[in-house]
């Protein structure tokens, strides 16, 4: 038998959106192309997609004036159950700058999180019996993210793709889809990372073999996940199959490159988080030449040579604000400001928008329920950040607004392929509400920058 323990390793993600029609495979029968609504020229020029590491919206922005947060989460009494009960509500505590170590934030730690819609299941994810996931961060801890939320657009429905994590996350960022992949890769000890090292392997759905009966099950085990645990995952689980971490599946890129449309994917080679180098194709075609080195897009800028369209992936460690490790949020802060600032100062800021999420939820506690698209997902909430001089202007005393749209990765490339009248790639970018709620083209730009300095961060 799996054990509860063994089976957190692995959790695939499914199900059926409450309340919308969807067809057997658990694809929505509605495929809305909603769009910005943009004047005859629309004046983006430059889409900028920062994808950051693990960090749910409660955890960063729960406290944050007029958004959809939370300052209390609920929990499970017996996460040794055979059936999880409802446990007592806790307060959120203050986060640290600096947590002790990660919490568990792949596919099952994000079903038992969501618990069927009831979101108690936070404090039964691994490594957290410390309860690190009912932290909270406000203005305090992250002014710079704050003052951009002041200024700009916070959306506050911004989910994430599937249940988690990292790997298929960012595959869900260039592809909208994963392949159906569930996990991260095993590591080995072997040079060289996803298509170039052959012994990786990682678990996915076989989508392209599923019956409809096969979907309907799994959602239904995704809806009830906690009832009988862990025999839930291990019923889901009989569905996956072994895949090598080296796949060919059609990314915006191509799309992008048949149009002549510049782009860069700017991330390390060998990364955990560089989607593309898992991407048979990418990695082994002239395409690879447009993945380069995340500091090279300063370089880029300065030089006047912004791509259309750009994926910015933070090196591991402080820039990606992962949890553990000694990760200090405060210099993954300053990171990003600085990569900001730069856009900010140059040539390219009146016709830029820029997108900045957190690839999974981290295993910190949010309390929205997210909407159930398909097996996969979608996952807890991210923080999200949309960052231009056309974004649309609220109540906030500095001009910001929050979004309650309800947007994916997808949507993101959504906005891309809206922008330059690509075709939708895959059901979920096909139904991806395009950040209409982000924008309003018919006002006048804010071009004046909002440059945020480096502040000195705390140890701990």
């Amino acid at each position: 038998m799996l054990t509860a323990a063994l089976a957190w390793q692995f959790w695939p993600s499914a199900g059926k959106e409450r309340g919308q029609n969807q067809e057997p495979g658990g694809n929505p029968t509605d495929s809305p192309s909603r769009s910005p609504d943009p004047a005859t020229d629309n004046p983006i020029q430059h889409v900028i997609f920062l994808v950051k590491e693990n960090r749910s919206f409660d955890h960063y922005f729960g406290t944050y004036p007029g958004a959809e947060g939370a300052t209390q989460g609920g929990t499970i009494a017996d996460c040794s159950a055979s059936t999880f009960e409802d446990g007592p509500t806790v307060p959120l505590t203050k986060a640290p700058s600096v947590l002790p170590h990660d919490l568990g934030h792949a596919f099952a730690p994000g079903l038992y999180s969501i618990n069927g819609g009831k979101m108690n299941g936070y404090n039964c994810v691994p490594l957290g019996e410390d309860m690190m996931g009912y932290t909270q961060h406000s203005r305090d801890t992250l002014p710079g993210y704050w003052a951009y939320a002041d200024r700009f657009v916070l959306a506050d429905h911004f989910f994430t793709s599937m249940y988690g994590p990292t790997f298929p996350e960012h595959l869900y960022t260039v592809a909208a889809q994963s392949y159906g992949i569930v996990d991260n890769k095993t590591t080995t000890d072997h040079e060289g990372n996803y298509c170039d090292d052959d012994t990786e392997i990682t678990k996915r759905f076989p989508i392209e073999d599923l019956t409809d009966a096969d979907v309907a099950e799994i959602m239904e085990l995704e809806e009830n996940i906690t009832d009988e645990v862990p025999d839930q995952l291990i019923r889901i689980a009989a569905h996956w199959e072994s895949t090598r971490t080296c796949i060919d599946i059609k990314v915006l890129p191509d799309m992008l490159e048949r149009r002549g449309i510049t782009w860069k994917y700017y991330a390390n080679a060998d990364s955990w988080m560089n989607a593309l180098q898992a991407v048979r194709h990418v990695r082994s075609g002239p395409m690879w030449q447009k993945v380069r080195k995340p500091g090279t897009f300063l370089e880029d800028v300065r030089r006047g040579e912004l791509p259309a369209v750009s994926w910015l992936v933070p090196p591991e460690g402080h820039p990606n604000e992962h949890p553990g490790s000694k990760t200090n949020v405060c210099v993954g802060e300053n990171w990003t400001t600085e990569y900001i600032n730069a856009v900010m100062r140059s040539e390219f800021w009146p016709s830029t928008a820029i997108v900045i999420v957190w690839d999974d939820f981290g295993g910190f506690y949010d309390h929205v329920e997210p909407p159930h698209y398909d097996i996969m997902g979608l996952g807890p909430r991210t923080p999200a950040l949309i960052i231009s001089p056309w974004t649309k202007r609220g109540d906030n005393p500095d001009g910001g607004s929050i979004d309650k749209t309800v947007y994916e990765f997808s949507s993101v490339l959504r906005f891309i392929e809206n922008l330059h009248g690509l075709k939708p790639m895959t059901d979920r970018d096909r139904r991806a509400d395009p950040l209409s709620g982000a924008f309003d083209f018919s006002q006048e730009p804010r071009l004046d920058p909002l440059i945020i300095p480096p502040r000195d961060c705390p140890s701990s």
